[in-house]
């Protein structure tokens, strides 16, 4: 009789639980994901998605949306980077190398140090002919920027004339922004293909020119490119007032 009773009672537990599995209001469901026009997501009952809210909740999965979202993050970079590399390089025409290669350019402010030194400088580049032959289009064969010091005269110090070089002078040698994008017209629209970083005994020695260069070639794309392709040397150098030479390295 015990063992009835028993079974009965288990039976009748048993089929009340799957009632009120079966029965349950939707207060008791699990709360589900959803997401608003706005793209936000958060926690809701189950029971919004019956009511007037489902019109404007949309239930989602959010593992799978924020894969989504990653993936839209990435191509909103890439587009963005695109974007920025058209901007930088659209209507930009390829560098024109000038005529007078780096090394012989180089070659030429060796051989005008020299001359200075030894007091025997040119009669030419400074007559009516050149001038009017500079006046309308200049091709410096060389860029130099050093400090603005009475006492260093790259013209004079390399002995060279009108429309040779291109010089650049600040009070002392700093990379700002002025220098940078001087020395950048120089190479990039004038063709230069020498650029001197030059100190002196008063404005700065071969250290500082050394610095200098490294700044120059991190901050400027046009002129690390120039060097890159081959076509652009840029070389320090120091001069010294008293002898009137100059070291390059």
């Amino acid at each position: 009789m015990q063992k009835y009773l028993f079974t009965s009672l288990l039976l009748l537990n048993l089929t009340a639980c799957a009632s009120f599995t079966r029965d349950r209001t939707p207060n008791q469901e699990t709360k589900v994901y959803l997401k608003d026009a706005q793209g936000n997501v958060k926690e809701a009952p189950a029971q919004a998605t019956s009511t007037g809210g489902a019109k404007e909740m949309t239930p989602v999965q959010v593992g799978d949306d924020a894969e989504a979202q990653a993936h839209a993050a990435e191509v909103k970079e890439a587009v963005a980077a695109a974007a920025q590399h058209i901007q930088d390089t659209h209507g930009k025409l390829p560098r024109e190398a000038g005529p007078v290669p780096a090394e012989k350019s180089l070659g030429w402010l060796k051989n005008g140090n020299t001359r200075f030194v030894r007091g025997t400088l040119r009669n030419d580049g400074a007559s009516a002919k050149d001038r009017r032959r500079v006046a309308t289009l200049q091709r410096p064969h060389a860029a130099i920027y050093t400090c603005s010091d009475s006492r260093v005269s790259p013209e004079i110090i390399f002995d060279q004339k009108l429309g040779e070089i291109y010089v650049v002078r600040t009070g002392e040698l700093i990379l700002d922004k002025n220098v940078q994008e001087s020395l950048e017209y120089s190479v990039g629209t004038l063709g230069t293909n020498l650029v001197v970083l030059l100190g002196s005994d008063s404005c700065g020695d071969l250290t500082a020119a050394e610095g200098l260069g490294n700044d120059l070639l991190e901050r400027s794309a046009i002129l690390r490119d120039a060097v890159a392709s081959g076509e652009v040397k840029i070389v320090k150098a120091v001069y010294s007032l008293e002898a009137g030479n100059v070291e390059f390295r």
